[in-house]
């Protein structure tokens, strides 16, 4: 097996939690936003490992192992990166393709599906806007409500109902059309030849969270059926692997410290325009493990939206318990019956949306409500239902003092005592893996970066917009720290038009370059940098002095050697550049 492509790193990482691998390995204690412990790799009383959920990284600041969950698992079980990735594929259920050495062959797939579809993307979103006032499709828009600005963001297009428009498109622009297949954009009919997947539809793109296009969505303007088509899975898109609209709610959900989750792409659209900015959408589908790990990046607490039918069911309520078992704090809120958000906000606004919002119950409070309902609490079998199915949502619930409270509340509710209730959740076997000792290692040398270097990378790494100031005031070259330049390369090439930065997958975008607990050290250091852009103008004006002046020491060392040795011209042409950078200046 040759160099694993970086599309099966990052889906492996998505469906890792580095928090809980590392659980299994150590005791992790919280520390704010991130966990402690004592490094598993050398000896120390203090802890000194940090594991930060956000960034998908740890770090040990006392022997400077750091690096994403690759690394740990790699370190950890004595076993090279190939065997890592092997092992965490095989839990994760990732099936890892052969690869012959040295072939970028299926990378360069990866990446022709990913421009397949920016190119249908721009088709169907031209499509959309070129279709006339009266046409069927413009008459749809008016009638849901969208407005421009929505259908611009969210790159929203149309499909026209003729078989064969977009392959004809494709296949001007030089796309084969196994390529397109593979694409999910076409279908092979029985004759062989090729047709169009998507017709007379709105054409929904699926982004993942780096804001690439994965797949699509599409949905007839009448009630035929069946109403909604999706992309199959293809090399880039699994639909239990991404969230609809998270690439454009992430920064919000990370600064509201929630999510609100929606059923469908149009529930989506319409929040954003009415300024509910961090919502999004399971896909259509139950909620996966790997959605939820991929949303715990950016919040510990979701607001899942029903309406007042779906509410009602146990099945979609058991189906919360994964937000438990991830460690997330889950509310159920309920739209009046016959809504959904996208009706909702179209008719009552953005302040009775909210009002539903605040009045959102935890998943125990719902969940016993619905049960008290359905069965009478005065009768002992049907207590006993109402216990068991209570106690497989707490038994899921890892935080021990919300766990007795959960068990002291349900007890008080239907006059049991508490001693029984708690017999009963011991009877739920702990599947959890044990924890087992390890040998010790080496601490590795000192990570030497002088502090302009380190806190400007670091702040470039937390905020994209940093990116964009440095870049037009440096080049890589002007880093003197040989790895930092390499990480402000990859920094420089990434798309700045928005969005968050995936420290976990720029990790894996760097492999060999970049040694993995460098870029740790760096982004998981627990200090505050306050007036970040003072600093980033400081840091930037430091790293040029420090420039300019190891350049005028180099130029005065060959000034002396020329003067010496009586190289007049170089002499002279070396004083014109001496003087030149005098004059600059910073």
């Amino acid at each position: 097996m040759g160099k694993i492509p970086e599309n099966i790193l990052n889906e492996i990482q998505d469906r890792c939690d580095i928090v809980e691998v590392i659980s299994n390995y150590i005791s992790l204690k919280p520390s704010g936003r991130n966990f402690k412990a004592c490094c598993p790799f050398h000896h120390e009383k203090t802890p000194s490992f940090v594991v930060s959920p956000d960034k998908q990284i740890y770090h040990c600041f006392g022997c400077n192992s750091g690096g994403n969950v690759f690394n740990f698992i790699k370190e950890y079980e004595k076993m090279d990166f190939i065997d890592a990735v092997k092992m965490l594929a095989e839990k994760t259920g990732v099936k890892l393709p052969e690869y012959k050495s040295h072939d970028d062959q299926d990378s360069s797939v990866v990446s022709t599906l990913y421009s397949i579809n920016d190119i249908a993307v721009n088709y169907y979103s031209n499509f959309l806007e070129k279709a006339g006032s009266s046409s069927d499709v413009k008459r749809y828009i008016v009638k849901r409500g969208l407005d421009a600005v929505v259908l611009k963001k969210f790159r929203v297009g149309y499909a026209d109902s003729s078989w064969k428009a977009l392959i004809d498109y494709l296949s001007g622009r030089g796309v084969k059309q196994d390529m397109i297949l593979k694409a999910g954009l076409v279908t092979k009919g029985k004759d062989g030849a090729y047709y169009d997947l998507f017709r007379n539809r709105i054409i929904f793109p699926i982004f993942d969270a780096r804001d690439k296009v994965v797949g699509f969505g599409a949905r007839v303007m009448d009630e035929a059926m069946p109403k909604y088509i999706n992309s199959p899975e293809t090399a880039i898109y699994k639909k239990g692997l991404h969230l609809y609209g998270l690439n454009f709610a992430k920064a919000n959900i990370k600064e509201k410290n929630f999510a609100i989750i929606t059923e469908g792409y149009l529930d989506v659209m319409t929040c954003h325009q009415y300024g509910v900015a961090n919502s999004i959408a399971s896909l259509g589908t139950a909620l996966t493990t790997e959605q939820i790990r991929l949303l715990k990046r950016y919040t510990h607490n979701v607001v899942m939206l029903y309406d007042a039918d779906q509410a009602g069911e146990m099945a979609s309520l058991r189906g919360l318990d994964l937000f438990l078992e991830e460690g997330m704090n889950v509310k159920i809120a309920t739209l009046e019956k016959g809504h959904d958000p996208d009706s909702f906000l179209r008719k009552f606004g953005r302040e009775k949306f909210d009002t539903a919002i605040n009045k959102s119950k935890s998943l125990f409070t719902y969940k016993l409500d619905i049960l008290k309902n359905k069965f009478d609490k005065r009768d002992p079998e049907s207590k006993a239902e109402i216990i068991k199915e209570m106690l497989s949502t707490i038994y899921k619930v890892k935080n021990a003092i919300v766990k007795a409270e959960y068990i002291r509340l349900l007890s008080y509710e239907l006059s049991v005592k508490e001693d029984a209730v708690w017999e009963e959740l011991k009877k739920i076997k702990d599947k959890r893996p044990s924890d087992f000792n390890r040998s010790k290692q080496d601490v590795k040398r000192p990570i030497e970066i002088s502090p302009a270097e380190k806190i400007l990378t670091r702040l470039m790494l937390e905020d994209i917009n940093v990116v964009k100031i440095v870049k037009d005031e440096l080049k890589p070259s002007d880093f003197r720290n040989h790895d930092i330049r390499n990480i402000a390369e990859a920094l420089f090439l990434i798309d700045t038009d928005g969005g968050l930065i995936d420290v976990g997958r720029l990790i894996n975008s760097m492999e060999n370059k970049v040694p993995q607990n460098v870029v740790s050290f760096i982004v998981n250091e627990e200090v505050d940098i306050k007036d970040k852009e003072k600093n980033v103008c400081d840091c930037i004006m430091s790293i040029k002095k420090e420039n300019r002046s190891r350049l005028l020491k180099d130029i005065q060392s060959r000034l002396d050697i020329a003067q010496k040795s009586g190289y007049e011209e170089e002499e002279k042409r070396l004083l014109e550049e001496f003087n030149q950078i005098i004059k600059k200046g910073v």
